[in-house]
């Protein structure tokens, strides 16, 4: 049988002297009440190995951080970053920083461009820049047609001014570049039913010829159909050429050297220089650069050129080469340019003529009498482009594209009929 002394925990009595323990009473209570006597902290007689080993000054409650490590920030910040959560949630963030930046240049762009637009279609700012400019860079060109009227009586009218018991139909067909494609465009006239007695008339946007097939034969078709035409870039290269050639006397018979002086592309257009009869070249030469057609109802005053206009410059006042080439325009200088990078010049004009329309619709009754619209080719890349003031034809015939027409009719109804062509550049 064991005695009270026995029952005491043997490791606690003998580290008692050690641990300053002292109970209140000479016999031994139980175990818990000996706890409860306790007058200090029981975590105080608690022993670990440490405290015992010789620590070269560290003091009793002191921590060595070779034995106890807690972990730090690096680790932490590890452990988070390892989460699947946190990860998701920095891709997701990710994604949308990303996205806002993109969405928030693409609108700084279009903002930038917004304000560049509006700025150069200020009136008074406008005014100064386009005043210059047609004062100071417009070159002359003798022999060079700049702008023609085209009859009235061959526009068509208000359907109010249409008697209804007569056959008055009038008809616009203008036509894209057609490039010597003549064939096609023999098909095009047969598909919009062109009746030059029963009122069309037959407008082309110049380009006549080069490139194709048969040029000598588009400019006969296009003179037996008392068509009208403006003068494009084509035209003015090849009656140039013609020029020159008259002036070394080698229209008639090629030079010996000219075969290995230049390169396909030149002969071609020197062969067609060539090919054209002098009545042929005549005809093309009063071809104006811009044809002003007239008001047509719903349309305003209708302009066809080649390749473009300057909004706000007057017709007169054009630079007839630009007329011819050009497809951009320089917002800050309105210089207009052949390059294919800035503001696309339809683009800017539309906007141009959009906002004068704006201006004048609650103060005219008919808004559109002092707007215009200009009905263009020469811009194959961007192909049919239609606008509410500008119209691009030039649907890349020659290349295979296609042939188009625009057809006006009385009261200014517009519809677009189309053929398709051969790419004769690989014939």
């Amino acid at each position: 049988m064991t005695s009270p002394d026995d029952s005491y925990p043997r490791d606690f009595e003998s580290n008692s002297a050690e641990n300053d323990f002292h109970p209140t009473t000479t016999h031994h209570p139980s175990y818990s009440n000996q706890f409860a006597q306790n007058t200090r902290p029981l975590i105080d007689s608690a022993r670990n190995g440490w405290q015992s080993r010789d620590t070269g000054g560290f003091q009793r409650g002191s921590s060595s951080v070779d034995d106890i490590k807690s972990p730090g920030w690096s680790q932490m910040a590890l452990s988070v970053a390892s989460a699947p959560r946190f990860r998701r949630c920095v891709m997701i963030y990710t994604a949308l920083f990303i996205f806002v930046c993109i969405g928030w240049r693409m609108l700084s762009s279009r903002l930038q461009e917004q304000n560049s637009l509006l700025h150069s279609l200020d009136p008074t700012s406008k005014t100064e820049r386009v005043g210059s400019f047609g004062a100071n860079s417009l070159p002359q060109f003798d022999g060079l047609i700049q702008v023609h009227t085209l009859d009235p009586d061959l526009v068509p009218r208000d359907l109010v001014g249409v008697d209804a018991g007569k056959s008055s139909q009038k008809r616009l067909i203008i036509v894209g570049d057609v490039h010597g494609c003549k064939e096609e465009l023999v098909q095009l006239l047969e598909k919009v039913s062109f009746n030059q007695k029963g009122g069309d008339h037959l407008i082309f946007v110049g380009d006549l010829i080069n490139k194709g097939p048969d040029s000598p034969g588009v400019v006969d078709l296009a003179r037996q159909l008392s068509a009208s035409s403006v003068r494009g870039n084509h035209e003015d290269r090849i009656l140039l050429l013609r020029q020159e050639l008259a002036k070394t006397k080698s229209l008639v018979t090629p030079d010996d050297d000219e075969y290995s002086r230049f390169d396909p592309r030149e002969l071609g257009q020197r062969a067609l220089a060539r090919s054209l009869s002098d009545e042929q070249a005549r005809w093309l030469e009063n071809c104006p650069v811009i044809l002003n057609v007239g008001q047509v109802p719903g349309m305003g005053q209708v302009v066809v050129v080649h390749a473009g206009l300057v909004p706000g410059v007057e017709l007169e006042k054009q630079d007839p080469s630009s007329v011819m080439t050009m497809r951009t325009i320089d917002l800050d200088t309105h210089v207009p340019s052949p390059k294919k990078k800035g503001m696309n010049w339809a683009k800017l004009f539309d906007k141009h003529q959009s906002k004068l329309y704006s201006s004048l619709e609650t103060s005219t009754e008919d808004s559109h009498v002092n707007t215009m619209t200009v009905v263009y080719g020469h811009d194959a890349a961007t192909s049919l482009s239609i606008r509410t003031f500008t119209k691009g034809l030039d649907s890349g015939c020659v290349k295979g594209g296609k042939l188009t027409a625009l057809v006006i009719e009385n009261g200014g109804k517009q519809s677009i009929v189309q053929v398709s062509c051969r790419d004769h550049l690989k014939e």
